[in-house]
C-alpha cells in the first residue's frame, strides 16, 4: 500500500510536468538564462540512491543480515540528501523562474523529504541488526507476535528493501524527466 501511495503521489509530479510543458503557451516554460540544475550533482544523486537500494538488497538476502551493507546504504542515503541540499545551494533559479523551476523545486524537495523517512527506516533496521548482534534481545514470544526476534529483523529489513527499490526507481525516473528530458 506504501508503494502505491508513494506512486500515486509523484505521478501528479509527471502530470505537471508534462501538462505544463505541453500548454507552454507563454513561452514560460523557463524564465531566465540559468533554469539548469547541475547535472553533476544529479548523476551523483542517482548514483548513491542506486547503490544504497543494491546495498539494502544485497543486505536483506544475506542469512545473517548484514549490518555493513545496511549501514553503507543508510550513509549514501544520507549522501543524496546532503547532494541535493547542495544542489538547492547552487541552483541559481527558484520556482518563480517557470514552469519548470516550479515543478523542479517541487518535486526534488518533496522526493528529498520522502528519502529522509526513508533513512529513518533504514536506520531502524541498522539498530535491530545492532541489537540481534549484541545479543540484547530476550524477548519472549508472545501469541500476538510468534516469530521469534531475528525472523521478525529479516521480514523487516526486506520490507524496507522492498520499498526502498521501489523508491529509488521513482527516483531514477525523476532524474530522467528532470534532467534529460528537460
Amino acid at each position: 500500500m506504501l508503494c502505491g501511495a508513494a506512486a500515486f503521489f509523484f505521478v501528479s509530479f509527471v502530470f505537471a510536468y508534462f501538462y505544463l510543458r505541453s500548454l507552454d503557451v507563454n513561452k514560460s516554460w523557463t524564465i531566465g538564462r540559468n533554469v539548469n540544475p547541475s547535472i553533476g550533482l544529479g548523476v551523483a544523486i542517482v548514483v548513491c540512491l542506486i547503490i544504497s537500494a543494491a546495498l539494502i538488497g544485497m543486505a536483506s538476502r544475506q542469512a545473517p543480515l548484514s549490518l555493513p551493507l545496511t549501514g553503507g546504504a543508510l550513509a549514501l542515503a544520507l549522501a543524496a540528501v546532503v547532494l541535493q541540499c547542495i544542489q538547492y545551494a547552487n541552483l541559481g533559479f527558484g520556482p518563480a523562474n517557470g514552469a519548470y523551476a516550479s515543478v523542479y523545486i517541487g518535486w526534488t524537495a518533496t522526493y528529498t523529504v520522502f528519502v529522509l523517512f526513508c533513512a529513518y527506516w533504514i536506520e531502524t533496521q541498522v539498530a535491530s541488526i545492532w541489537r540481534l548482534r549484541r545479543g540484547d534481545v530476550q524477548r519472549p514470544v508472545e501469541a500476538g507476535v510468534p516469530s521469534p526476534e531475528p525472523l521478525l529483523a529479516e521480514a523487516g529489513i526486506r520490507a524496507c528493501s522492498f520499498f526502498w527499490t521501489f523508491y529509488v526507481v521513482i527516483g531514477v525516473i525523476t532524474f530522467v524527466i528532470l534532467y534529460l528530458l528537460k
